[in-house]
């Protein structure tokens, strides 16, 4: 079953453009320390879907700048802006989609628990925010993140568990 999930606009979409920069490039910053504290995060999907994320929102604020200048040139009722608006609005379902893999794929290693949930926080800091942000309980991203995370620190415990026991 495919729940569809409400896009959400970006809250400033002119200031949102540079926030996403900002936080990928701390993101990106942050990674090669997270390598060298565990050199088997190539391995964890966390750093795929961080990367994937941050390509998805930076293709959504270009598609963002497109409406706006296709509405500003062309007119807001025009061809052009509404093709600009489809554009726009098939790179805000990517994001989305982006979003909740990111909530819902469980990183393999402690490194890659503690990224994604760092940069949840980078993406809230900036004033950005996530689907389905008001949702409450199971349907909630923020829900389904924190489960998820749980989830991995778990299997974690239990994989290392079992290499003590072996030892």
């Amino acid at each position: 079953m495919t729940i569809e999930r409400p896009m959400f606009a970006p809250v400033d979409p002119t200031r949102r453009h540079l926030l996403t920069i900002a936080a990928g490039g701390a993101v990106a910053g942050l990674i090669p320390t997270y390598a060298r504290a565990n050199p088997g995060h190539a391995v964890d999907p966390a750093f795929a879907l961080i990367a994937a994320k941050l390509a998805a929102d930076a293709a959504h604020c270009e598609a963002i700048d497109g409406q706006d200048e296709a509405e500003r040139d062309h007119g807001f009722d025009s061809d052009v802006a509404e093709e600009a608006c489809e554009r726009c609005s098939i790179a805000c379902q990517a994001v989305n989609k982006a979003d909740w893999r990111l909530a819902t794929t469980l990183p393999t290693t402690l490194a890659g628990v503690a990224a994604v949930l760092r940069f949840a926080n980078e993406i809230e800091d900036a004033g950005n925010e996530w689907p389905n942000t008001d949702a409450v309980g199971r349907d909630g991203w923020h829900y389904q993140l924190r489960a998820t995370m749980a989830a991995a620190v778990e299997a974690l415990i239990k994989a290392h568990a079992g290499k003590a026991v072996q030892s």
